[in-house]
């Protein structure tokens, strides 16, 4: 496993559920420091799945201690006017899925991890990470069609 290709994920993943860059950068460093202190488990052909879990542990903690602060409206996003209200309401869509929805979509869609690494990570079943994600895909579907005019 390339550290430095799974390092851009981690950071996604933990971006979307502190919704803080400072706070995401630092979960991620602590991810990785643990994950290079744990020689025994990453020889066990599993180490995606520790460092999610591991990155999952550390947010929920993060955000049990203290504040979030929503992403600033700054991000980059296309130039274009149609782009820029598409994001805005894609935006708005995520933030009406739950927390474990969108847990679901960004590891699956967004890092495109296979529904295995999910499993585990999240201790669903495949089935279930299968039924929860189509559920949030049609939330999302329901929600855009809803903003077109």
């Amino acid at each position: 496993m390339d550290l430095e290709e799974q390092y851009d994920k981690i950071y996604r993943y933990c971006l979307r559920r502190l919704r803080d860059r400072a706070a995401a950068e630092d979960a991620v460093q602590e991810t990785f420091a643990r994950f290079l202190a744990a020689e025994g488990y990453r020889d066990r052909g599993k180490a995606l799945q520790y460092l999610y879990t591991v990155a999952r542990n550390l947010c929920a903690d993060r955000s049990r201690r203290a504040p979030t602060e929503p992403l600033p409206d700054d991000l980059p996003a296309p130039d274009d006017t149609d782009g820029t209200l598409t994001g805005l309401a894609l935006r708005t869509a995520l933030a009406a899925l739950t927390g474990e929805e969108q847990e679901l979509i960004v590891m699956r869609y967004v890092n495109q991890e296979p529904v295995s690494v999910i499993a585990g990570v999240t201790g669903l079943s495949r089935f279930a990470v299968y039924r929860r994600t189509e559920a949030a895909l049609e939330k999302l579907r329901r929600a855009l069609s809803e903003d077109e005019p």
